[in-house]
């Protein structure tokens, strides 16, 4: 082998090793994540999928209700809603404690009606 060629063969050794570490330094910047109870792709809540809605069913306070995670999980026509922070969802998956809350209590339970406060009327009395 030639000086040349022994020259330029450690010449792209070099250059290869230097690419190397330019992209290993760049590598080990890293990213940095941050865990939260309701995922950035707000299509899943705790690890069952949801779809946002613009706002509660009607009523919604007066059907049946379970504290569920931190907030009470309403049963309205066989769907759970649930309120995020970032606006009220139902699950499309029935998450495994609301199923055993709605069959041990909510199917037997008709929805409290809530009727608004009657005006009092006063009894006359006449001597």
């Amino acid at each position: 082998m030639s000086l040349n060629t022994r020259i330029h063969a450690g010449i792209r050794g070099a250059l290869a090793a230097g690419a190397l570490a330019v992209l290993a330094s760049v590598g080990a910047t890293g990213c940095a994540a941050t865990v939260t109870a309701e995922p950035a792709t707000a299509d899943v809540v705790f690890s069952y999928p949801v779809v946002r809605v613009e706002s509660a069913p009607a009523r919604v306070y007066e059907r049946p209700h379970v504290h569920y995670r931190g907030r009470d999980a309403y049963l309205v026509n066989g769907r759970w809603y649930y309120p995020t922070d970032r606006g009220w969802v139902y699950f499309r998956e029935e998450p495994s404690e609301l199923r055993r809350y709605r069959e041990a209590h909510a199917d037997s339970r008709e929805p409290r009606r809530y009727e608004a406060p009657r005006e009092e009327r006063r009894r006359r009395y006449y001597d």
